[in-house]
């Protein structure tokens, strides 16, 4: 047993494999020393130790198999440069082989070994000491082959970083400004000096001109079988490295290994079928568009797409500004849409307010009210949303996002496809083990060509602003069909830390500027010190770059569209969950926390109805993303030629506060002062000297009021009772209309109102007395106490007891 353990370890293949993937382990294990914090947004995680040790499993779980992928990456990379010297070392393995062979008194040969066979006279010295001679040449030889790879090896995987730090930079933000930040200047001279594509192409040249020239040996020496097996060998890596599996990349190597040792028919033909059969449960398991088995209602249904950006804001759209190369390709759609100039979501935090967008209510009735809804708020979401209604009427329904639409895996809202990464426990533990691992980074997000996804931890990377990485999965859904698709892509390169990649990140920002918000913003909500000028000017030209990188999105989806043939008869809303105040007046840089100013309320709107009917009009009236539910639904149902059906779908919109936007089609506003409302979200820190964190009922920071879920997905809820209705008490809540604001914001002290001008003080510095808004003060207090939802205690709102 020992011998044959032996043998295996003495072919050459195996060695290397075995070598680099040692290298690869021992790459993983050094940047996760030299690269890694147990700081998250501005908090030490070691300061909550209950929830450090919950972690713990789930950390030594996601790193064992971090690890274990270094190795068999690396392995398998190793060994392909090292291809390029195996031709020299059979040549030279033939002539050592010659050496020891002599002819005997009969004229056969026999290996000349160190050994007395019986019927064979020992060896002479001489012979003996030439053949020592000869095991040292090749021992030195295997050790220079070895330091050649090395070399190559480490130029190769040198030459990807190189890529994927100028195409990613913000992958790489932690490692250049607060672990290493002398060598911050060499990332200046990547970014500012070298295309990407140079050290990418030499990189695959060399893989290319190794691989090249094994195969030219094994054809030179006419050995058909080996380069068969090499040539299936290459193609089965890279059908898997498109598929993302680490263990199909194994198994293929594996099975190679085995054909090399064994040279044995049987053993090529079994392995070889071992690859195949994984490379086909591989495909059976990528990710398939959404269908329906329910026939179609009616075949006049529009086709459906929501295009939606993260923290989209109207003002920063071209068409809003009136100047072009800003958003070209928004605004090509905008002269085919209705444009609503005066559009609010109700609340300025993603989960709840897509839940408020696709039920058409607001969080405190359909339950979600922050972002960590616990099991029974999520519970009730899916019999109230649009694509639960509209998979009964035939549609194939479909979500695809990334980081920022980790919303979607973690509660039911009734797609039948998600396409979007999930978040809980496990999620954080994994994205900062793989966040360390800057080697391996590039060969996860496509520094290798045809890259898939790997680990679905990667699509939730909020320093991953590529929307390149998840088109692919809209675009399977973008095709006629005899069912209508209702779609929503949510793209996320508009969220902080504004990650747009190359060559996004160098449109509207200062070229001259090296400060730590060169390429992404670093989020610390606790941080209230005062940034430089050219700080806030750098983070507002990020934050225009990424719309504009959307925009560049926008403009592939439009184009696809149209040549599917399906552009004329789609109905597109552009629209986004919320904005994004960037350092106006007072305000800092967030949302959510407060509901001063336009930015972090007002988001672009625009509705492309089919057959671009009313494009290029421009609605003045305000509006709310409630309003969506009922225009969608209503213009559907004009589709429904069975009019018990039509009105069991119209009866939906009873209990339901929006308006059908329709009306724009015929009207430039409303024929009545209309309010709309809004809500904060919940607080995610306690610390700092912004004003909201003076005016505000406290409750501890989000590490304190979280805790994970029991159950098989360990997902990260805020779950105490005391915890929630602290978080509902304590929220500022406003009514506007098209002139007045008016912000309720409860503190320990008391109650305040503050009532603003909208036109004249649009970033809301100079209240108004509060008489000013008492209009709008009765008709708060009617919408939340005629919801059912709240009870007055004085002048704080209270939530009742479901």
């Amino acid at each position: 047993m020992l011998k044959k353990i032996k043998v295996l370890f003495a072919e050459k293949p195996v060695r290397l494999y075995l070598r680099f993937f040692g290298i690869g382990t021992g790459i993983s294990i050094l940047t996760l020393i030299l690269n890694s914090s147990f700081q998250i947004m501005g908090v030490d995680l070691s300061e909550f130790k209950s929830l450090f040790f919950s972690f713990l499993p789930l950390f030594l779980k996601d790193y064992i198999q971090t690890l274990l992928a270094s190795g068999v990456l690396f392995g398998v990379i190793g060994l392909l440069l090292s291809s390029a010297f195996w031709g020299e070392n059979s040549k030279e393995k033939g002539r050592q082989n010659a050496d020891t062979i002599r002819p005997n008194e009969q004229g056969q040969t026999e290996s000349v070994e160190g050994t007395n066979r019986i019927g064979i006279d020992p060896i002479s010295k001489k012979e003996l000491n030439r053949n020592e001679v000869g095991e040292r040449k090749r021992e030195n030889g295997i050790r220079n082959s070895f330091a050649k790879e090395l070399w190559l090896f480490g130029i190769f995987v040198f030459l990807l970083w190189c890529h994927s730090v100028i195409f990613y930079p913000q992958l790489y933000g932690e490692f250049f400004f607060y672990r290493f930040g002398f060598l911050r200047y060499f990332l200046f001279f990547l970014t500012d000096w070298v295309h990407p594509r140079i050290p990418q192409t030499i990189a695959l040249g060399i893989l290319g001109v190794c691989v090249g020239r094994y195969s030219f040996f094994l054809i030179a020496g006419k050995e058909w079988s080996k380069l068969t097996t090499f040539f299936s060998f290459s193609v089965f890596l890279f059908i898997f490295h498109s598929l993302g599996s680490v263990l199909g990349i194994f198994i293929v190597t594996l099975a190679y290994l085995f054909i090399r040792i064994f040279e044995n028919k049987k053993v090529s033909i079994s392995m070889g079928m071992i690859a195949v059969l994984w490379a086909i449960v591989s495909f059976l398991n990528v990710k398939t568009r959404a269908k329906t088995d329910i026939p179609v209602v009616s075949e006049n249904f529009p086709n459906v797409l929501i295009l939606s950006a993260d923290s989209l804001r109207a003002d920063k759209m071209g068409y809003a500004q009136g100047k072009g190369g800003l958003t070209p390709h928004i605004d090509s759609l905008s002269k085919d849409s209705v444009i609503f100039q005066d559009h609010h979501t109700t609340i300025p935090r993603t989960f709840p307010a897509w839940a408020d967008l696709l039920t058409g209510q607001p969080s405190f009735v359909h339950g979600i009210q922050d972002m960590f809804p616990d099991a029974k708020d999520r519970g009730g979401l899916k019999e109230k949303t649009l694509p639960t209604l509209l998979s009964k009427l035939g549609y194939r329904t479909n979500v695809v996002s990334s980081f920022a639409g980790d919303i979607f895996p973690r509660a039911d809202w009734g797609f039948q496809s998600v396409q979007a990464p999930i978040f809980h426990a496990g999620t954080l533990t994994a994205q900062r083990i793989l966040e360390s691992q800057i080697f391996l980074l590039p060969i996860l997000t496509g520094s290798i060509p045809g890259a898939g996804e790997y680990w679905s931890v990667i699509r939730g990377f909020p320093s991953l602003g590529d929307d390149s990485k998840i088109l692919p999965d809209l675009f399977s859904g973008l095709k006629k069909d005899s069912s209508p698709f209702f779609t929503v892509y949510f793209s996320s390169v508009t969220h902080f830390p504004f990650s747009p990649p190359y060559p996004y990140y160098k449109n509207f920002t200062n070229s001259e500027y090296y400060g730590k918000f060169k390429y992404f913003k670093f989020v610390d909500p606790s941080d209230s010190s005062e940034l430089s000028r050219a700080d806030r000017e750098q983070i507002r030209g990020l934050f225009q770059a990424s719309i504009f990188s959307f925009d560049a999105t926008v403009g592939r989806i439009v184009d696809r569209l149209k040549k599917e043939g399906m552009y004329d008869s789609t109905l597109i809303v552009l629209t986004s969950d919320h904005g994004e105040s960037l350092f106006e007046a007072d305000h800092g840089h967030g949302h959510g926390e407060h509901l001063r100013g336009e930015a972090v309320t007002r988001i672009p709107l625009l509705i492309k109805f089919p057959q671009n009917i009313g494009g290029g009009r421009k609605f003045d009236g305000i509006s709310s993303s409630l309003d969506l539910f009922p225009t969608l639904l209503t213009f559907i149902s004009e589709k429904i030629g069975d009019l018990s059906l039509r009105k069991k779908l119209l009866n939906e919109l009873a209990n339901r506060s929006g308006r059908d936007l329709s009306f724009a089609l015929n009207s430039k506003t409303w024929k009545d002062s209309r309010n709309v409302y809004g809500e904060t979200g919940v607080w995610f820190s306690d610390l700092g000297n912004h004003f909201f964190q003076k005016e505000r009922i406290f409750y501890p920071n989000i590490l304190q009021l979280h805790s994970i879920e029991p159950g098989e997905i360990p997902w990260i809820v805020i779950g105490d009772p005391y915890a929630k209705e602290s978080v509902i008490v304590s929220k500022h809540r406003m009514f506007q209309n098209g002139t007045r604001k008016l912000i309720y914001t409860p503190s320990e002290n008391g109650v305040r109102w503050h009532c603003y001008d909208r036109i004249s003080d649009p970033w809301n510095t100079k209240p108004l007395p509060s008489s000013e808004c008492s209009s709008l003060r009765s008709s708060l207090v009617s919408f939340l106490i005629a919801s059912g939802k709240f009870k007055k205690a004085g002048e704080y709102f209270l939530p009742l007891s479901n």
